[in-house]
């Protein structure tokens, strides 16, 4: 048992207030109230754990393997081989009829989409090849025969029907022209660039291009270059000039030797409209002419091909080309390493 007293003061008088009371039943009246909210907190804790289970093998689980698979599906169509990559992702195992359901079912849909557009691609690309393949076989029967007919080192001829050759070996055995033009193996050797711009400019009317003129320099200038694509790098900058020269004037070539950085630049003039600044840079991508942006809208004879044949071919053998506006026309630089 247990007891108090206690006095307490009041304007009427003090008052003798004592408290008597017994432990144990207290002990038991506060054990009641505790089982009864131990079975309240109980299944509130339950009811936390199964909203927890719920969400986590209903919702978490789904969108955590739809996050990996999608980052799966970004990190493979980047990476070689995606054709293979792709086809064992799949997502159409969640699907559903909920929120994240309908997401996965779009994701599978763009998937399969995609899957189909590179199937599509590869056939595409393997009947470009045995196109290529099929035109080159046809065009070298004959070339081998022009060969023949040609065969003389002084004949005119012969050099053209040599590009030719190059051009179909280079394109033979890759799926698109820009392609095979990247892929193609130069024989860079010791050239002498004043005899060889002298017997381009003489023979530049072949190509259909009048009026070149070259003053030559007198004495060797070795650069290191492959002379056949160095011919296909200036014809083509010439036939892009003829196009666009004023009509009666004549297309300069001119040679200069800029030893303090061991290069040779040689320059190709032309009078006539300047480029755009815009296309400066540009024109020298596949695909774009001073006529149109994409092939399909150039004219015939211009596929926006040449100037980045001429690129290309630059960049292999060590040297450069740029398209500058000059008064009254356009001039085209090429830089090649010297020799020696």
């Amino acid at each position: 048992m247990l007891s108090g007293r206690e006095v307490i003061a009041t304007p009427a008088g003090n008052y003798e207030v004592t408290l008597n009371g017994n432990v144990r039943s207290v002990e038991r009246a506060l054990g009641v109230v505790a089982t009864r909210m131990s079975w309240y907190v109980g299944a509130m804790l339950a009811a936390i754990a199964l909203a927890w289970l719920v969400i986590e093998v209903g919702l978490l689980r789904r969108v955590t393997v739809l996050t990996r698979r999608a980052a799966a599906v970004s990190y493979n169509v980047n990476a070689p081989q995606v054709e293979q990559r792709l086809g064992q992702l799949d997502v159409s195992d969640l699907r559903g009829r909920d929120e994240l359901g309908i997401l996965a079912g779009a994701l599978a849909d763009l998937l399969q989409r995609v899957k189909d557009d590179v199937q599509r691609e590869h056939i595409r690309t393997r009947q470009e090849r045995d196109m290529w393949h099929a035109v080159g076989h046809e065009i070298m029967s004959p070339l081998q025969s022009l060969m023949v007919l040609h065969a003389e080192a002084g004949d005119a001829s012969h050099r053209y029907v040599q590009r030719m050759q190059q051009a179909v070996k280079v394109l033979y055995s890759q799926a698109s022209p820009s392609e095979a033009l990247q892929a193609a193996t130069l024989q860079v050797e010791a050239l002498d660039l004043d005899e060889f711009l002298s017997h381009v400019a003489a023979n530049a009317h072949f190509a259909g291009v009048a009026d070149v003129r070259y003053t030559p320099a007198g004495h060797p200038v070795p650069v290191r270059a492959d002379a056949f694509s160095l011919e296909d790098v200036v014809t083509h900058i010439l036939r892009n000039a003829d196009r666009h020269r004023t009509p009666g004037t004549p297309i300069t070539l001119a040679l200069e030797d800029r030893r303090e950085d061991g290069t040779l630049e040689v320059s190709i003039h032309n009078e006539g409209p300047a480029i755009e600044a815009a296309l400066l840079e540009r024109i020298f991508e596949y695909g774009v002419s001073g006529a149109a942006e994409t092939p399909d809208a150039a004219p015939p004879g211009q596929r926006g091909q040449g100037l980045f044949v001429a690129r290309t071919y630059m960049s292999k053998m060590g040297g450069t080309v740029q398209a500058h506006n000059v008064a009254g026309g356009v001039r085209l630089l090429l830089t090649l390493p010297r020799a020696g």
